[in-house]
């Protein structure tokens, strides 16, 4: 090395501060280079950037979900159909007079997705544009604060160092005498500071330098500014456009209610023909007993009339008879007289004969004016009783055209009443329609509630002064057939009853049959054959009528077999259309939280299953036995099969209560020969196991083993709920093999609907009130627009 650069010097070396100030200033100076070039930052590593979620936490509105996975881009929507977000917000829907709300919604689905698809990407380019502009706004803070503290140490370092030559050039002055080795020592000195005035020069263009770059930040932060504020203005756009949508949503609203107010004014015009028919039938029924009177009275007077007839007909052959004799007594007067004459003539006759001959002749004539009475007196009678004869026949006609006259108006208002109960059937039918598609749109898990009877035992159990059913239900309002209100009955300790009330999607009452319960999942189960997913479950305590909605009897079947032969009757139908099915049947339990399969045969009764989702959204349980199915009498020799197997025990709350999960799927795969059209859809109907209190149920070893299993695989079902329903990051599916089997079900690949029975016996009161606030929460839980499985073959 050169000489100099061995030889000590007085002058302060450059601290290891500076040092690295000066480095970590090229350095950035060397970042900033590389930005211009558009080369990748190796120096400076690119902040974090927060989450959708964080960013909108941090502003003053609330934070707002991602879109739901699969549905399609903004970019994929642009490059589609070639339009510009101007061209979305600008675009207005013109509905022909008199559309439905139904069509109307159908026509404003795909709107509804593009501006859904242009609100999203519109939102995360603002986000992107912000933290981009924050991001440049603190490396300009950065590079600010980093330059004028440059500025200061080199200011504090051009002091020392003149301070450093003002005190060598004292020291130079005053040492003159002690010769060269002073005067180098100076000349070396002023090298150095000759070096530091380079390097002070070196730091001013650097700090130029920084300073420039700070001026292009800030141009730049001003251009995303410029951005931002033209995002916002894209932004409010879409929300103009977005009230505009819920001034439609509040016309279908109206419509909705309109058809609501339609429906009501049918059914009480229904009510008032009914009473009409009512009173009607009355008068028909009191004509008909009249009718049958006078009928009964006419044919007393025929009865009457015939037997004067053969009266009649009995003095006519007396008369006959009694003219045949007068004839006679004649004829024979005649010839007594002729006789007498020759007597006479002969000159002889006694008077004993002529005695005997008068005395005939009197009684003769006698008995002649005696028939003649009695003939008068029959032919009066006859008269009269064709007068009451024919006034009876009259007054016959007469009831009989009033009766004809009541039954035309019994035919009329019957023909209304038909008509009345049509038009509230097909508002029904819409009401259920609209709800259908606006609980699709919202994403929601829709939710009945079912109240079984009270059982006997419950009604005779129950205290003096105590209300052996603690449920009720509205009977006016919104909540009507919507609704519920349980009493809570109050303990000893002085708490007095309270009373809670529920809304669902609906709700049935004790006295609901079979037929009525499915009548209103029956449109759910029909979009299976349609290419979706569906889940039905029931959930509640043990003996709340779980099994029994699901499965049914034989003579009351339940939502499986109903749910069964209407997919077989729904394909048949299609069929015409040139659709053609097959299905694959499965049933499986879970017990003591393991998967058992009840339709496995032989060896196969004591594999591990595992389920596996694929990024496709199918699921799959290894080693599960598939049955290929035909037709409803195929599916229920399977269920009958699968309830052999399925694990019952007796309890002291339940006598057959369900000691599994039992979980009924059926595959249906359909291809259209004309359109190459396929679908797959898939009906997973469940039926868990009933909550129980282990103090109640009287359980132990193997029962309590399986109530610890059945309660903890509930508590797991209702952490996921409580997850989805505060839109976790994290959902639990994994905690139990419940929850993880139900997870295509839960979120939100899967029209879900779950049943929630409940007892309506006051002693079981605080666990139906456990299993309403489960299913409010289920109820309030957006689990996303259920996508339907359509491809091309």
């Amino acid at each position: 090395m050169d000489g100099t650069m061995r030889r000590e010097s007085r002058i302060p070396k450059p601290s290891l501060a500076v040092s690295s100030g000066r480095a970590a200033l090229g350095d950035k100076q060397n970042t900033l280079s590389q930005k211009r070039r558009g080369a990748p930052l190796e120096t400076v590593p690119e902040p974090k950037r927060t989450t959708a979620p964080a960013a909108a936490a941090s502003g003053s509105g609330p934070a707002a979900t991602g879109p739901v996975a699969g549905e399609e881009s903004w970019q994929d929507i642009a490059e589609r159909t070639g339009m510009a977000p101007e061209d979305v917000l600008s675009r207005r829907l013109v509905f022909k007079k008199g559309t439905l709300p139904a069509k109307k919604l159908e026509e404003m689905a795909p709107v509804i997705k593009e501006l859904k698809a242009l609100g999203w990407h519109l939102k995360s380019e603002h986000e992107r544009a912000a933290l981009d502009a924050q991001q440049w706004k603190s490396h300009g803070e950065e590079l600010q604060r980093a330059a004028e503290a440059k500025a200061e140490e080199v200011a504090g370092q051009e002091a020392a160092a003149r301070a450093q030559v003002e005190e060598a050039k004292a020291a130079l002055s005053k040492a003159e005498a002690a010769g060269a080795g002073l005067q180098e020592r100076l000349s070396e000195a002023e090298a150095r500071l000759a070096e530091r005035d380079a390097e002070l020069s070196e730091a001013r263009r650097a700090l130029e330098g920084r300073e420039g770059e700070l001026e292009k930040a800030a141009a730049q932060v001003e251009e995303r500014d410029a951005k931002i504020r033209e995002m916002e203005e894209v932004v409010r756009q879409s929300q103009r456009y977005s009230s505009t949508l819920q001034g439609y949503n509040t016309s279908l609203q109206n419509d909705i209610t309109a058809e609501k107010a339609r429906r009501d004014e049918a059914v009480r015009a229904r009510e008032e023909l009914q009473g009409q028919v009512a009173e009607l039938g009355g008068l028909v029924r009191s004509g008909e007993r009249m009718l049958a009177l006078e009928k009964e009275a006419a044919g007393k007077l025929r009865e009457e009339r015939e037997a004067v007839g053969r009266e009649v007909a009995v003095l006519r052959m007396d008369l006959d008879a009694t003219r045949a004799d007068r004839e006679r007594i004649t004829a024979e007067a005649k010839e007594l007289k002729e006789e007498l004459e020759r007597i006479r003539e002969a000159g002889g006759r006694s008077a004993e004969t002529m005695e005997a001959i008068a005395n005939s002749k009197a009684t003769l004539e006698a008995q002649l004016t005696s028939q003649r009475a009695l003939l008068d007196a029959l032919r009066s009678d006859l008269g009269a009783a064709r007068e009451h004869q024919a006034l009876a026949e009259s007054l016959a006609d007469s009831r009989g055209r009033q009766l004809d006259e009541l039954k035309s108006q019994l035919s009329t208002l019957q023909s209304s009443l038909e008509d009345a109960e049509r038009r509230v059937f097909e508002s029904e039918l819409i009401r259920r329609k609209l709800h259908n598609t606006i609980q699709e749109l919202k994403g929601n898990i829709r939710v009945f509630c079912r109240v079984r009877p009270a059982l006997q035992s419950e009604l005779e159990a129950a205290g003096s002064g105590t209300e052996p059913v603690a449920t009720s239900f509205p009977t006016a309002g919104d909540l009507l057939g919507r609704g519920v209100e349980i009493v809570v009955p109050g303990n000893l300790s002085g708490q007095a009853p309270q009373k809670h009330s529920f809304g669902f999607d609906k709700v049935f009452a004790p006295t609901a049959t079979q037929e009525s319960v499915f009548e209103e999942i029956s449109e759910l189960v029909q979009s299976a054959l349609d290419g979706h997913k569906v889940c039905i479950f029931a959930y509640g305590q043990t003996g709340s009528g779980k099994t029994y909605t699901m499965l049914g009897s034989e003579s009351q079947r339940g939502i499986i077999p109903r749910a069964i032969q209407q997919i077989f009757e729904g394909s048949r139908a299609l069929g015409t259309q040139g659709w053609m099915f097959t299905m694959q049947a499965s049933m499986l339990e879970i017990y003591n939280e393991e998967y058992k399969d009840l339709l496995a045969r032989g060896k196969g009764t004591g594999k591990k299953h595992n389920v596996v989702h694929d990024a496709s959204g199918v699921t799959t349980v290894s080693d599960l036995t598939l049955v290929d199915v035909d037709g409803p009498s195929a599916v229920q020799s399977l269920l009958s099969r699968a309830m052999e197997k399925r694990s019952v025990g007796c309890t002291a709350m339940n006598e057959q209560s369900s000691r599994s999960h039992m979980v009924f799927s059926l595959r249906i795969d359909g291809v259209n020969a004309s359109s190459q059209l396929k679908v797959g859809g898939v009906l997973n109907l469940i039926d868990l196991a009933g909550s129980e209190r282990v103090k109640e149920s009287g359980a132990t070893g193997v029962r309590l083993t399986e109530a610890q299993n059945i309660n903890k695989s509930l508590s797991a079902l209702g952490d996921v709920i409580f997850s989805l329903a505060n839109k976790d990051k994290h959902v639990p599916f994994r905690n139990s093999k419940l929850t993880w089997l139900l997870q295509p079900c839960l979120g939100g690949d899967a029209k879900t609907l779950m049943f929630v029975n409940v007892s309506p016996a006051t002693e079981y009161a605080n666990e139906s009130l456990c299993s309403l606030r489960f299913a409010s929460k289920v109820n309030a839980c957006e689990i996303g627009t259920a996508r339907r499985n359509v491809k091309t073959a």
